[in-house]
């Protein structure tokens, strides 16, 4: 696979975004300064400025950010489902206590429409939302799993759960958020706690589900190609 190449100014704004996902991450947001940030990135805070009207704004295209780079890391023709790819996201953030407290925080405050990352979140919800609704809705045609009458109520069930299992968490660090939502995404979609979920006879990927609901409407960069670096 090639390489995307990034104008200088683009891989700069990369590189600022890296920077911040990492001190906003073990620092947290309201102790996060755009000069610790800065320092990080070898620039100055007005350099930042440049790319990014405020820290807010910077903030918004980090959590954007992460998504894209969660999608680059994956492995895009893996056959599986929306619901283990939700769990294997729990599991790697319960490394990372410090992104799911931002993220929650975040998430709350958004829910303010002029909150710079509302727009950002909320399309973000529509993009899971669409990715398991149309799951669900294969899974049943195919009689895979019970027949749904709301492939949509369900879907939105399950971001839920993924939702509130993270605050509990925090609460509780004995709390397996990985192993919850695999639970509980079976048993909301009629099937029981412990046993797999079955393959569509097209199985779903990420690929797939990438053409149905491109990540690009939603955090603007594309992630088709590797970026440098990563």
């Amino acid at each position: 696979m090639t390489l995307r190449r990034y104008p200088k100014g683009s891989a700069k704004r990369l590189e600022i975004l890296d920077a911040a996902l990492e001190v906003f991450t073990t620092e947290g947001y309201r102790a996060t300064s755009l000069r610790g940030i800065a320092e990080r990135a070898h620039i100055t805070p007005a350099g930042i400025m440049h790319y990014f009207d405020s820290k807010e704004q910077l903030l918004s295209t980090v959590l954007q950010h992460r998504d894209a780079l969660d999608v680059r890391r994956s492995d895009l023709d893996a056959q599986t489902n929306p619901v283990e790819s939700l769990a294997q996201i729990m599991d790697s953030n319960m490394k990372v206590p410090g992104l799911v407290t931002l993220y929650l925080t975040i998430a709350a405050a958004a829910v303010d429409p002029h909150h710079p990352a509302h727009d950002y979140l909320e399309r973000r919800y529509h993009l899971l939302s669409g990715w398991l609704t149309s799951w669900i809705t294969e899974m049943s045609q195919a009689g895979l799993v019970p027949q749904v009458v709301y492939p949509a109520g369900v879907a939105t069930a399950i971001v839920a759960q993924a939702d509130g299992i993270q605050f509990q968490w925090l609460l509780d660090p004995s709390v397996d958020m990985g192993m919850h939502v695999r639970r509980g995404g079976r048993r909301l979609l009629g099937l029981p706690y412990d046993k797999p979920i079955p393959q569509l006879p097209t199985p779903w990927t990420m690929r797939r589900a990438l053409q149905q609901y491109p990540v690009t409407m939603v955090t603007g960069e594309r992630v088709d190609e590797p970026v440098p670096g990563h």
